[in-house]
C-alpha cells in the first residue's frame, strides 16, 4: 500500500492507549473524520536520529501487507511536530494480557483453533513478502473479543529477497524478546524465516501452556536454555493438548533450523489438520 506522508499534525490525537519503551501507541481522528492509531516516539526519543529513522523504516515494512489478519499500516506522517505511523485502529487486547487472565479467557479454549491459524496465517503472509518479522511473540499478536487476531509490531522486520538470501548480512546485536528468541538469534547467525519459526512455537506454547517453554530470571542462563536445553513438551503443563499439537510445538523448537518446520506453509498444513485439544476445554 502506498503511504500519503501526509503532515502529523492533520491527526488529533484523543488518547493514549500503549506506552513503550520508545514510543507510544495513541487513538487519533484522522483528516477525513475516520478513527486511527497513531504510534509516535516518546519525546525523550524524539532527538534521537536512529529512533526516527526506524519509525520511517517500520511504516515502509509495515506497509507491504495486505492481509485480514496483519495490521494495516496507513500511512507515515513525517511531521510536524514529530513523525508518526498511521494504522487501522484495532480495539482488542494482545494475547499476553490474555494468557495472563486467570479467569481464562475463552479465546484460548473452545475458539483456541481458528486463533492459531490466524496467526500462523499472518506469519506466512508476511514470509511471502520476503520479510522476517524478529520479534513473534504473544505481544505482537492482537485479539479482539469475539475472536479476530491480527499480527502487529514490525520495528525489527528484516527483509530477505529470495534471490540474495545468502547474502543476509549476520546479526550486530541480538534482536527480539529474549523468552522467545531463535538459538541462530543469540548466536548473532543470519537469520532466515525459520528463525521466525522458532519464536513462533515458543509463542504456540506459552498460549496453550500459559507460561514461556524456558523460564529464568536471569538474563544469560534464559538464552543459555534456548541454546542448550530441549523445549519442555507443552502437554507438561496442560495435559489437554493433542500429541499433534505437541509434536508441532516441540518441531518448531529445534535447536537447529534444519530440524524445524522448512516453512510457515507447513506449519499452517499442519495446523489445519490437527486438533488441539482431546477434549473440549471448559469456558470461564
Amino acid at each position: 500500500m502506498a503511504l500519503l506522508h501526509l503532515s502529523a499534525d492533520l491527526y488529533r490525537v484523543e488518547a493514549v492507549i500503549w506506552t513503550g519503551e520508545t514510543a507510544e501507541i495513541c487513538r487519533a481522528m484522522a483528516p477525513d473524520g475516520s478513527i486511527v492509531a497513531i504510534k509516535r516516539l516518546r519525546a525523550d526519543k524524539l532527538r534521537e536520529w536512529s529512533a526516527v529513522g526506524s519509525l520511517r523504516r517500520e511504516a515502509n515494512m509495515g506497509s507491504r501487507f495486505e492481509h485480514p489478519n496483519v495490521i494495516q499500516i496507513l500511512d507515515f506522517a513525517p511531521g510536524p511536530p514529530y513523525p508518526v505511523i498511521v494504522m487501522e485502529y484495532f480495539p482488542s487486547r494482545n494475547l499476553k494480557v490474555r494468557v495472563l487472565d486467570r479467569k481464562g479467557d475463552p479465546l484460548l479454549g473452545s475458539r483456541c483453533h481458528s486463533v492459531l491459524l490466524q496467526m500462523a496465517s499472518a506469519l506466512a503472509h508476511v514470509h511471502e513478502r520476503g520479510i522476517i518479522h524478529m520479534d513473534i511473540k504473544p505481544e505482537n499478536f492482537l485479539a479482539t473479543d469475539d475472536g479476530m487476531v491480527k499480527l502487529t509490531d514490525f520495528a525489527l522486520a528484516t527483509p530477505v529477497p529470495k534471490s540474495w538470501h545468502r547474502f543476509l548480512p549476520r546479526l550486530r546485536r541480538i534482536a527480539g524478546t529474549r523468552p522467545y528468541i531463535a538459538p541462530e538469534t543469540i548466536l548473532r547467525k543470519r537469520p532466515d524465516f525459520r528463525t521466525d519459526i522458532y519464536s513462533f512455537g515458543a509463542t504456540l506454547f506459552e498460549v496453550l501452556a500459559r507460561r514461556p517453554p524456558f523460564i529464568s530470571t536471569n538474563r544469560d542462563e534464559l538464552l543459555n536454555m534456548h541454546l542448550r536445553e530441549p523445549a519442555p513438551w507443552p502437554w507438561t503443563f496442560n495435559k489437554n493438548l493433542t500429541r499433534e499439537i505437541n509434536d508441532l510445538i516441540v518441531a518448531m523448537l529445534q535447536k537447529s533450523p534444519d530440524r524445524r518446520p522448512s516453512s510457515m506453509f507447513e506449519v499452517l498444513t499442519r495446523l489445519k489438520r490437527l486438533n488441539v485439544y482431546e477434549k473440549p476445554p471448559e469456558e470461564p
